[in-house]
């Protein structure tokens, strides 16, 4: 049972536990997760734990993610993209050059109002149940973070952009908002996440493709569980210590005290957890 990331390339259509469940049922995994869900409008790179990496999901979910996004101008739906049901239509189209001066007030920290059709659970049930069934939902409102946010084009009704955004954030909102701060209403038609933390569209694999190869995974598609901790301290122990670890003992460790930090026996992740004091304290074990 292979053990490591496997970066997704979701297609349109099919949710992310849906996509995850494919890949469970064609390598016999026992364990899989799926980080960042993408809804079936969406598609894109979808980060798969497979193994032992679910221990690491954590230290993945956090990461900032980029999408590219077509919005259309001109109607708004009741789900923010082509899936819903026209609600209000507008004849106004803005120009290049306000679309591009409107951008830099969703930069930076902006607050959003969540898609009522949305996994948020509101006194216990989802969002998206609740209005589903009819219910009339208000949706609080929350600080979301946009680090950048560019036009890839415009042909005067459709807009093709790109958003790096922390954690989150409603890219339909997104482009809900930018339409009526330009005067229309507008819908998106394409959503594709193109990378989470630091995973690209690029090392990103089709289930298609999966299927084609079997357990037989190239270099480089199926990556390494610690690829998600490069940004975390690194303590190098020996055998010795690295069983000791697996026990559940601690260890010394010549590090500054730190929240999180791994812990390796040669090239081996030995496991994650914590400095304190010069020690290291495991609080998650691989088996592997």
């Amino acid at each position: 049972m292979p053990h490591g990331w496997l970066i997704l390339n979701k297609a349109v259509g099919v949710t992310s536990t849906q996509a995850g469940a494919a890949v469970k049922r064609l390598f016999g995994q026992k364990k899989i997760g799926h980080a960042g869900t993408l809804d079936p409008f969406a598609c894109g790179v979808l980060p798969l734990a497979l193994g032992e990496a679910t221990k690491v999901m954590p230290f993945l979910m956090s990461n900032s993610k980029t999408y590219k996004f077509s919005l259309v101008f001109g109607s708004q739906t009741s789900t923010g993209d082509t899936e819903g049901e026209v609600i209000v239509t507008s004849d106004n189209r803005p120009t290049l050059k306000d679309l591009q001066q409107c951008l830099s007030n969703f930069t930076g920290l902006i607050e959003q109002i969540p898609p009522t059709y949305s996994a948020i659970k509101i006194k216990g049930k989802p969002a998206y149940v609740r209005a589903r069934a009819g219910e009339n939902v208000i949706m609080p409102p929350r600080q979301v973070e946009i680090q950048s946010l560019t036009i890839d084009s415009y042909d005067g009704e459709v807009a093709v952009l790109t958003v790096n955004c922390g954690t989150g954030t409603y890219v339909r909102t997104l482009g809900k908002d930018i339409a009526i701060f330009l005067g229309t209403v507008g819908h998106l038609t394409t959503l594709q996440r193109t990378r989470v933390g630091l995973f690209t569209i690029d090392n990103s694999i089709s289930l298609e493709n999966i299927r084609k190869i079997g357990d037989n995974f190239p270099q480089g598609v199926l990556l390494p569980i610690g690829t998600v901790l490069d940004d975390i301290p690194a303590v190098s122990v020996s055998l010795q210590e690295a069983v000791k670890i697996r026990q559940g003992q601690v260890v010394a460790a010549n590090k500054e005290d730190s929240l999180k930090a791994s812990a390796w026996y040669e090239n081996r992740l030995i496991a994650v957890g914590h400095v304190v004091g010069g020690l290291f304290h495991p609080d998650r074990v691989f088996n592997i």
